[in-house]
């Protein structure tokens, strides 16, 4: 057992308690699901991090290894797959937010939005190309 071992488990019981929380806080408030999604879930990937900090000081390379690849797919499943589900069943809305001007709190910003896209197109190209770089090292 290293020295952070006890702090990444107790990181993990308090993550594990304060999930619950914040989704029948964010219930109770009446926000959108896909608010509630993005607001929980670097908890929930933050948790599974901890898990395997502590796991990792317990079990051998072998089971750390299988672990890894079963974290990495639990990740991809729970996390990546429904934030790309949400952003298309939006999209729809939020090009009718583009296009008005008044949903704008500054003018220039509506002026290059059509750049701002881009970049975050380029964002998400770029973090789908890491996902990839992280499969290839965790399936190798």
């Amino acid at each position: 057992m290293t020295i952070n071992t006890p702090f990444f488990l107790f990181c993990a019981f308090a993550i594990l308690i304060l999930i619950p929380l914040s989704v029948i806080r964010d219930i109770k408030n009446n926000k959108k699901p896909i608010d509630i999604f993005t607001s929980n879930i670097v908890l929930f990937v933050i948790l599974l991090v901890s898990l395997g900090e502590v796991l990792r000081s317990m079990l051998s390379t072998n089971a750390m290894n299988y672990f890894n690849q079963t974290l990495f797919l639990l990740i991809i499943i729970v996390g990546v797959i429904p934030a790309i589900l949400f952003v298309i069943y939006s999209i729809k809305s939020d090009f009718k937010k583009w296009s008005d001007p008044d949903e704008y709190k500054y003018y220039w910003l509506y002026k290059i939005r059509y750049i701002l896209l881009m970049f975050l197109t380029i964002i998400f190209i770029v973090a789908l190309y890491r996902f990839y770089l992280i499969y290839k090292i965790v399936f190798t």
